[in-house]
């Protein structure tokens, strides 16, 4: 129980971080030139405020390396949803306003799909090692989705959606990379002998690559609320197929992660609603 407390304590302050860095990365990542290329990144280094965000981003990496050395990836990557409404709340704070109601909305939906979620998937036993054969099927599978939301995401009204959705899906992925060598870590030797470790690097990468792509876009909202969902449901996929981890079996387990589900995506829609983007004040 220590283990699983611990866990969700380092993984909503990697929520948290994660909710700094994409409010800071989204208003500088709008000020520079939209493209695909890697130089994107070059050009953002420059600029002081991402280069916060992406301390913070590190921060919260860190934190999340912690908790899912401690708990199943399914718990951690759910929590890390909170850094969505801890954003909005920021974005609120810094722009001395108060909120809107449909914000307070999915804020309530957010929480209370948190905390049903929280301990419905906090009992379930993980494993973190990976089947070869299966991560192989999972990366092609993924690899050929990621590329085809990015070969359609020209269309002006879904683009910022549909880099997100590529975003959320590659950092996923990574997250679960991530997991791997977190179980590893004790163990240099191993953690340096492990392909997880080299493929999580160039994985996460290319994750941070496609936010900034994502944040381009115009508004937040979409790119951010599109992000957020993808990035668990793939993690968690990833995680019961490719490392074997059990999700509730029990009904009322069950009834419990449905519900939490299902309110946590309606506040996710709630708080990234096009007309108040989740942006910083000048």
């Amino acid at each position: 129980m220590t283990s699983v407390v611990l866990a969700t304590t380092a993984a909503l302050g990697a929520a948290a971080m994660f909710g700094l860095a994409s409010a800071l990365q989204h208003r500088e990542a709008g000020q520079v030139e939209p493209t695909l290329h890697p130089g994107l990144l070059l050009s953002l280094v420059k600029r002081p405020l991402w280069v916060l965000g992406s301390v913070a981003d590190v921060g919260a990496v860190g934190l999340q390396a912690v908790a899912l050395g401690l708990g199943s990836v399914a718990l951690v990557q759910t929590l890390l949803v909170a850094g969505l409404p801890l954003a909005v709340l920021l974005s609120a704070v810094l722009a001395r306003r108060g909120l809107h109601q449909h914000e307070v909305v999915g804020l309530v939906l957010c929480s209370s799909g948190l905390a049903l979620l929280g301990p419905a998937l906090a009992s379930t036993p993980s494993s973190h090692t990976p089947s070869r054969a299966d991560a192989v099927v999972a990366g092609v599978v993924l690899t050929t989705i990621v590329l085809a939301l990015l070969a359609v995401r020209g269309r002006a009204r879904f683009g910022g959606m549909l880099a997100g959705l590529a975003s959320g899906a590659t950092i996923g992925a990574g997250s679960v990379l991530l997991a791997v060598c977190a179980h590893r870590f004790p163990d240099w030797s191993e953690l340096l002998g492990s392909w997880a470790l080299y493929a999580a690097v160039v994985v996460g990468g290319l994750g941070l690559l496609l936010a900034q792509v994502a944040f381009q876009s115009g508004d937040l909202g979409a790119p951010l609320a599109a992000l957020s969902v993808a990035e668990p449901v793939v993690s968690v996929v990833l995680a019961v197929t490719v490392l074997h981890e059990a999700l509730p079996r029990s009904g009322a387990g069950l009834a419990a992660a449905a519900a939490g589900t299902v309110l946590s995506v309606a506040g996710v829609l709630a708080l990234c609603r096009a007309d108040t983007p989740v942006v910083l004040s000048a």
